[in-house]
């Protein structure tokens, strides 16, 4: 547990105003388990009302909603940013202390930044550079020639091939393999030909990529994924993709070879997107679509296959239609 800081202190942290008595805090804590010393988020009503009557010694709440409670308020003005805020303050997970483990394998010829953390039986192979302060967990597979800005985290078990680029602040999780092989054939008289992908992958700054997701190499330019993006668990990105700065990338989603997607495009979850197509900026892709044609800037495109919103919409409408149509037919064959 961190040490105890005093609600004002908070509230000047989070950049908000506190209303009520000053209090101190220990812990970040659900809504549904307030305790003496914890602040608690409620970005609703209905959350807040069921605080009432507790002993938390804050709560943090939008400022449409700060009158409504007699418990120490803290007002900011976007509640869910606060949450963010105050779950990295109150993250008191262990770290790997800086070092480098006894069963780690380091070749002589790889770089370490000051600070670095190597785990057991992690593996950093010739020619690799690890920025200062970075951690690579247990089991963790550095290639030959990689390269990782300061401050990175890898995970357990993750593993880069050889030629990838990580920006500053990178996280990776468990699972995670980046620069895999593509999957690319070439069909002759004797059956497939595998097409050898020789560029690596590149990755911006303060990127995180979830667990078991993969992101296959480039088959002669990088792969490449801009600043801040984040791509959550299972998820596939295929060979020569690029993505450009603060996109989101949703849990299951793939995204088929030599695909360009903008800057600020949400993929939700379980969305498939064909080789060869371009996503503008902007863009948002519905959950499960099936994407097989270009989605222009700022367009929402929703269905299998995928088309925009509104006319996926009045499809559904219409098709719930057809059961009372049907009736009325035979309705009229009886009569």
């Amino acid at each position: 547990m961190r040490k105890p800081v005093s609600s004002v202190e908070l509230a000047n942290w989070l950049g908000g105003e506190l209303l009520g008595e000053t209090r101190l805090v220990a812990r970040l804590v659900p809504p549904g388990r307030p305790v003496e010393d914890g602040v608690a988020v409620a970005g609703s009503a209905k959350l807040l009302a069921a605080l009432e009557g507790t002993r938390l010694a804050a709560v943090v709440v939008p400022e449409n909603l700060a009158t409504e409670t007699s418990l120490p308020a803290i007002q900011v003005p976007d509640a869910r940013l606060a949450l963010a805020q105050l779950s990295a303050l109150f993250d008191d997970r262990p770290r790997e202390a800086p070092g480098l483990h006894p069963a780690a394998t380091i070749h002589p010829s790889a770089e370490l930044g000051p600070g670095v953390s190597v785990g057991p039986n992690a593996v950093v192979e010739a020619g690799a550079v690890v920025g200062a302060n970075s951690i690579i967990g247990p089991g963790s597979v550095i290639g030959q020639g990689s390269q990782l800005g300061e401050g990175c985290h890898l995970h357990a078990k993750v593993v880069l091939y050889d030629g990838v680029r990580l920006g500053a602040r990178a996280t990776l999780h468990s699972g995670v393999v980046i620069g895999a092989d593509g999957f690319g054939y070439a069909v002759s008289p004797h059956g497939l030909v595998k097409i050898h992908h020789l560029a690596g992958v590149e990755i911006g700054d303060d990127v995180e990529i979830g667990a078991n997701a993969s992101v296959d190499r480039g088959t002669l330019d990088p792969t490449r994924i801009g600043n801040r993006c984040k791509i959550d668990n299972n998820c596939l990105l295929g060979h020569n993709v690029q993505v450009g700065s603060d996109t989101v990338i949703a849990g299951k989603a793939g995204i088929g070879g030599s695909t360009r997607i903008g800057s600020r495009v949400l993929v939700s979850g379980g969305a498939i997107l064909t080789d060869h197509i371009t996503v503008g900026d902007d863009a948002r892709i519905s959950f499960c679509a099936m994407v097989t044609k270009d989605v222009p800037p700022g367009a929402v495109f929703s269905g299998s296959p995928a088309m925009p919103h509104r006319k996926f919409a009045r499809r559904l409408y219409l098709l719930s239609r057809l059961e009372r149509i049907w009736q009325m037919m035979k309705g009229l064959e009886r009569d």
